[in-house]
């Protein structure tokens, strides 16, 4: 198995990212990778000493909730889906565990704003019903580096699957398959399916095989459409930069390197915190049987025949730890900064206009809008695929995703001034629902059709109650 050299590339930093984003559990369990060995630790005889540092850490974790944020920013607005009403349905389980299109939607924007890269394959199962396969970026280990015929088109994907334990039928039990799927040397579309042999043992070989073709699943495989084999490898590379196959940097890298400081310096100061804060009691002058316990608190007394016997508590100044304070606050500003102003900065004193706000924050959502605008082109090549499988034109399938990350809901003086528009006769009623709308007033996903008709109905329904009452608009305006 050969990997592209890009993925050796962002591999460490693939892997740093995903154990950040599972949380501490994790990266206390990868030990000295994300928290260095001190000296002491290494010549002390106590093997569980590094373990019981380590467990001082508490994780802060900016990345996970920077993420989680700037999705937030993304999804504020359901993205709009156009695809055929009478297959719409299909996208309800479209995915391999049945998850739906919208999943799909949300699986994506994780993807791309924590790693910068996602892939998807849409293919047929034997049921010849169309799905989605994903695969995130420490899955997609070689693509082609130019599209062209003089090239060869192929790309590898790592997958874990279910089988069943030959050791015991009654569990399964998880392991590696590697997807190749090319264009051979007749220009048509080839599925090839790997795994390592298995030895003695449970134990597997280093050498990938072609796993056993059966008549309910051959391997190779070739996927047709209308018994016409394909040409084009169904597969959508996404990525925060391009959604091109070479991989885009991520874009929370930078982020990710200031919080791995973050917690090494927070466990030292954590354990600090803890030597500083537990005074040692020190005895001199008093009898004491070597091995004996020496209580404290009340109820326990201490008789000295030396007059000079004194006792007291060893305790340090933590003069390091204010440094360790500082720097801390200096790193999580620094995350701050990196990551979203609108999720991690601390709130500014005082009271800004809305406008204020909203200029302020627009410049922080440039690179978002370019994210933004990658996902939403990947979705309508997946959606695309999904159609040519069941036969629908490109043109009938297709995402937008929002783009407007700062929320514009419209005040009080706007909305009148809009109403005495409309009733001026200077704006059409279309174009005042459609106000209404951006402006956050009338519900997201509403089209301007449903809230036309939502409005005949409500004025029906008031005349029946009232005939001396006729509704002029969005139900603002009321006349006898």
């Amino acid at each position: 198995m050969q990997t592209n050299p890009l993925f050796d590339k962002y591999k460490d930093d693939y892997t740093d990212l995903q154990d950040f984003f599972d949380g501490e559990r994790q990266v206390k369990k990868k030990g000295d990778r994300y928290t260095p060995c001190l000296e002491g630790h290494k010549k002390t005889i106590d093997e569980g000493l590094y373990e019981r540092y380590v467990e001082f850490g508490i994780l802060y974790n900016a990345l996970h909730r920077t993420r989680q944020g700037l999705k937030g920013a993304i999804l504020r607005k359901p993205t709009d889906i156009i695809f055929p009403e009478s297959k719409k349905e299909l996208l309800d389980t479209i995915m391999l565990d049945g998850a739906s299109f919208n999943d799909f939607i949300r699986e994506t924007c994780d993807s791309i704003l924590g790693f910068g890269r996602f892939g998807a394959l849409v293919d047929i199962g034997v049921d010849e019903v169309p799905y989605v396969a994903t695969y995130n970026a420490l899955s997609i280990l070689n693509w082609p580096t130019i599209r062209s015929k003089d090239v060869k088109q192929e790309i590898q994907l790592m997958e874990t699957i279910e089988i069943p334990d030959l050791e015991d039928t009654s569990k399964t039990k998880q392991i590696s398959q590697l997807r190749k799927l090319e264009i051979d040397a007749t220009g048509f579309y080839l599925v090839t399916l790997y795994r390592k042999e298995e030895k003695e043992a449970g134990q597997s070989s280093d050498e990938w095989s072609p796993v056993e073709s059966t008549v309910n699943a051959p391997n190779p495989r070739m996927p047709k459409y209308k018994g016409k084999r394909l040409n084009f490898i169904p597969f959508v590379f996404f990525g925060s930069s391009s959604n091109v196959p070479s991989p885009s940097r991520p874009p929370l890298l930078d982020l990710l390197n200031i919080l791995k400081g973050h917690w090494k310096l927070t466990v030292s100061y954590q354990y600090g915190l803890y030597f500083a804060g537990l005074p040692t009691p020190w005895f001199a002058g008093f009898e004491h049987e070597e091995g004996a316990k020496a209580p404290l608190g009340p109820g326990a007394a201490y008789f000295a025949a030396d007059p000079n016997a004194t006792c007291g508590f060893l305790q340090t100044g933590g003069e390091g730890l204010s440094a360790m304070e500082h720097g801390l606050d200096r790193l999580e500003k620094q995350m701050a900064i990196v990551g979203s102003r609108m999720l991690m900065e601390e709130q500014r004193a005082g009271i800004e206009a809305a406008e204020t706000v909203r200029l302020r924050s627009s410049g922080d959502s440039v690179t978002l809008s370019d994210v933004a605008g990658n996902i939403e082109a990947g979705l309508t090549d997946v959606l695309q695929f999904i159609g040519f499988w069941e036969g629908i034109v490109p043109t009938e399938c297709s995402a937008s995703v929002n783009k407007d990350f700062v929320s514009s809901r419209l005040g009080a003086q706007e909305i009148t001034a809009l109403v005495q528009t409309v009733q001026a006769g200077q704006i059409s009623t279309d174009t005042f629902i459609y106000n209404l709308i951006q402006g956050e007033i009338i519900r997201p996903g509403k089209t301007i059709e449903e809230e036309m008709e939502d409005i005949a109905e409500d004025k029906l329904t008031a005349a029946r109650n009232n005939p001396n009452l006729t509704f002029v608009g969005a139900n603002i305006l009321a006349e006898t």
